[in-house]
């Protein structure tokens, strides 16, 4: 049983760790200027608060409206960006 138990936490910690490693990456690379969705700018204000940021404000306000509604799809259709 001790056996299954350390498989399990060492299986634990690897994921842990690269999942660590992923997140140091991604913060290490320079974000994104423009909103991937309408390919406005992203205020620096904002990618400076959330490096990680790759839309601006108002496609992430239609993002999160669509994950509250339960649409799905991360990438807006171009009509709805504008």
């Amino acid at each position: 049983m001790a056996d299954i138990i350390d498989e399990a936490m060492e299986a634990i910690s690897l994921t842990e760790t690269a999942e660590v490693e992923a997140i140091r990456r991604r913060l290490a690379r320079p974000g994104r200027t423009t909103c991937e969705n309408c390919g406005e700018d992203i205020p620096a204000e904002r990618r400076e608060l959330l490096p990680s940021v790759t839309t601006c404000v108002g496609c992430q306000e239609i993002l999160e409206l669509r994950e509250r509604t339960g649409q799905t799809g991360h990438r807006l259709p171009e009509t709805d960006a504008f």
